[in-house]
């Protein structure tokens, strides 16, 4: 059997998606309804990355030349998953006409701002104080090809 795949999301892959947030310290918080309905919106870009099992997600929304990453989460770290989802949801937002890729991190996330840094995001801003454990939003964005 082959590895993992990025693959658009099903309604069914919605509690596999919560499960993982729950467990990752960043995951935003989504309930099992929005999960099974965001595939269906029509400006959305909902991926995974599985293949027995759900490994890792993407969720984002178009507006008009833009897309804006809401959340971005795999089961492990240093598996590849989130580099193989942020390449994916760069190639299907540019398909959709998208020119920019937005998106906050915590400030104390550094694993995600390395993350982003490696594959080629600016740091256009910060929002103080944002999150509920006090820690600045770092603004960041991706020109898309």
């Amino acid at each position: 059997m082959s590895g993992p795949a990025v693959r658009p999301a099903r309604p069914e892959d919605a509690a596999a998606i919560a499960a993982i947030a729950a467990v990752r310290r960043f995951a935003a918080a989504w309930s099992k309804a929005a999960l099974e309905a965001e595939p269906s919106r029509p400006d959305a870009i909902c991926l995974v990355v599985a293949d027995a099992e759900v490994r890792g997600y993407a969720l984002a929304r178009v507006v008009y030349d833009e897309c804006r990453l809401l959340d971005l989460a795999a089961r492990e770290d240093a598996k590849g998953w989130g580099r193989a989802l942020l390449q994916a949801l760069v190639a299907a937002a540019s398909r959709r006409g998208c020119r920019r890729l937005t998106w906050e991190v915590s400030a104390a996330n550094t694993r995600a701002l390395s993350f982003y840094a490696r594959a080629g995001a600016a740091v256009v801003g910060r929002r103080p104080k944002f999150y509920n454990d006090g820690s600045d939003a770092v603004l960041m964005d991706l020109t898309l090809p």
